[in-house]
């Protein structure tokens, strides 16, 4: 390649046919290096060419002007500034940059002031990954960071750290759905990429993955949950989750791969349980207003999983210093999340030595994955002739038809946000009074709910034309699997339930070794005593427990005194005459001591 002629070739071209090897010959065989002279400059950037604090854009990209020499110095390919972010405090400021990649696609991006702060590699290297072209010299590369930084653009907008409703705007990584005083979007400084994305269109996916779901309660149930973590703020309910509970090959993943792909590519959208509970707090915030789905349990830290799952409920991440020891802000989300595996968060947590405590189990609902048909998850096949089989076909759907129902559904519920919000209430009061068992415990109803908002959210895609079901299909799926959870769940308060449990296994594992007769002689002791044994005039066998050992060891890791309160109410242990759960009896070389006296009654029925 001669002098005129790299004086006369756009850098651009060169780098998408040649690479960065031809971009430096082009620059090599110019004099002075680096540099194209103003008079050659090519006729394409004479195009919407722009200019400002020594730079030019055009669509060859984006030049350095050196004022002396009056020569031009190629940075990148075009890139433009649009417009000033900031929040709502007037702080975390940045850019919003717009280009388009080598095959046309449009890119845009509210960069944060701060990534500029540094050698820039982080900011280029997520530009490279999204197809801008980027010089590969050194001087040029921090030519770029200044051009970002002092390229004067009068637009304003609102950036936003978190995905989701703002006011009545929803914000997406890409697009902001509904109108506001000035444009909203999401500026994001984590490395974590939310995993938005559309292939095909509503009628696709409505005729493959959405008819493939007619008819099998936990497919139809998934992608209604996938509908649903939208209408979370609408509904001011709690975060939750539910969990596909069953043996490998019942169809667990199918369904949630046909959940995620209402929203994006399955495998891209999906995420793991394989992760630090810190890292689940980035990958929360970023599906805020959503929906996260988490595959295989079994991979979670079982000695973590319990506070994680605490965490992903409550909606808030730790408080931690930034570089000045100030707090920094925590992470927050609203979020529905949905799990999958062989295992239930009582089972892995067991493997730790662990109990779930009821909290827990509420906020992360089991549900036994097998619907009953003999088919795993699948209750019909649609003539395909083997629940693998079918399986395969689901997964292909949701493979090559995905996320256009999601985007669609955000502008319709954002249209219709105030109607909406009236439906979701009223449809989730109607679900639950007909799912909730009269005499049921809080804890049943406050369920009920999180599984009437799924409920609902699946009847108004329907109604929107999404789902391509009959109306009432995601209300009867709805109510399939809340059975399936109260089945195992029950309808009593759960603390109270894993508390008497707790206090009979006790009872059964020791019996007469750690209970000493009223009438035991020197030689009969015993030792580590827990307490006496005695005959009432019945015959029956009364259990007389020392005060310590009821806190230590029959209540351990529960309050004594709401245990104590919880067995009088269920006739385990008899009080005093002075309102007391104890009695004040003479116990052998002790005297006059309390202790609690449980009765036969432990023994009868469930605990």
């Amino acid at each position: 390649m001669n002098t005129a002629e790299a004086k006369n070739l756009d850098h651009s071209d060169v780098y998408l046919s040649e690479g960065a090897e031809g971009v430096r010959a082009c620059i090599d065989a110019a004099q002075p290096a680096e540099r194209v002279s103003k008079s050659n400059t090519p006729e394409k950037t004479k195009k919407r060419k722009e200019s400002g604090f020594g730079f030019e854009v055009g669509e060859s990209g984006v030049f350095f002007v050196d004022k002396e020499s009056d020569e031009k110095t190629w940075v990148c390919s075009e890139l433009r500034i649009t417009a000033q972010t900031r929040n709502n405090k007037s702080a975390a400021w940045g850019r919003l940059l717009e280009w388009k990649d080598a095959d046309g696609m449009a890119h845009s991006w509210a960069v944060p002031m701060e990534l500029l702060q540094s050698d820039g590699r982080e900011l280029r290297g997520e530009l490279v990954r999204q197809g801008l072209l980027i010089s590969p010299s050194r001087k040029a590369r921090d030519y770029l960071a200044t051009y970002i930084q002092t390229w004067r653009v009068r637009q304003r907008a609102r950036c936003v750290e978190k995905l989701g409703w703002h006011g009545g705007v929803y914000v997406t990584s890409t697009q902001c759905y509904g109108e506001s005083d000035e444009s909203v979007v999401f500026q994001n400084s984590h490395a974590l990429e939310p995993a938005l994305s559309v292939v095909g269109t509503v009628e696709q996916w409505r005729d493959s993955v959405g008819r493939l779901a007619v008819g099998n309660s936990r497919l139809v149930f998934s992608i209604s949950t996938a509908f649903a973590g939208v209408l979370l703020d609408l509904s001011k309910l709690d975060n939750g989750g539910f969990h596909l509970r069953g043996d490998s090959s019942t169809g667990k993943s199918t369904a949630i791969y046909a959940a995620c792909s209402v929203w994006g590519k399955p495998k891209s959208y999906i995420r793991q349980w394989r992760a630090t509970a810190n890292g689940l707090e980035g990958v929360a915030a970023l599906h805020n207003d959503g929906v996260l789905m988490l595959d295989e349990i079994g991979q979670a830290n079982s000695k973590e999983i319990g506070e994680t799952v605490y965490m992903l409920s409550n909606g808030q991440g730790k408080t931690r210093a930034n570089k000045t020891g100030a707090a920094r802000e925590p992470a927050s989300w609203r979020v529905l999340f949905m799990s999958s595996g062989e295992i239930s968060l009582a089972g892995i947590m067991a493997q730790a030595g662990k109990h779930a405590a009821a909290g827990q189990e509420i906020r992360l609902v089991d549900i036994e994955a097998d619907a009953g048909a003999g088919m795993g998850i699948f209750e019909t096949l649609h003539d395909i002739a083997t629940p693998a089989d079918f399986a395969q076909v689901v997964n292909d759907a949701a493979a090559t038809n995905y996320g256009a129902a999601g985007a669609e559904w955000l502008r319709c519920v954002v249209a219709d946000r105030e109607s909406v919000a009236g439906i979701v209430l009223d449809g989730i009061k109607q679900f639950t009074r007909e799912v909730v068992p009269k005499g049921s415990v809080g804890q049943v109803e406050r369920v009920a709910l999180r599984f009437a908002l799924v409920s609902v959210a699946g009847e108004l895609a329907t109604h929107y034309g999404l789902t391509g079901w009959q109306q009432g299909e995601s209300e009867e799926a709805a109510k399939a699997c809340f059975a399936a959870w109260l089945e195992g769940f029950g309808t009593g308060n759960r603390e109270d339930a894993a508390l008497l449990a707790q206090v009979r296994a006790f009872f059964e594992a020791h019996g007469a070794s750690r209970f000493e007769s009223m009438t035991a002689t020197h030689e009969q002791r015993v030792t580590n005593r827990a307490g006496f044994m005695r005959t009432n005039a019945t015959g029956e066998t009364e259990y007389l427990v020392l005060l310590e050992a009821f806190k230590a060891e029959l209540c351990k890791g529960a309050d004594h005194k709401k245990a104590a309160k919880t067995l009088q109410a269920a006739g385990w242990i008899v009080g005093g005459g002075d309102g007391r759960p104890t009695q004040k009896l003479r116990l052998p070389s002790m005297g006059l001591t309390r202790c609690y006296v449980f009765t036969s009654a432990m023994w009868g029925g469930e605990a």
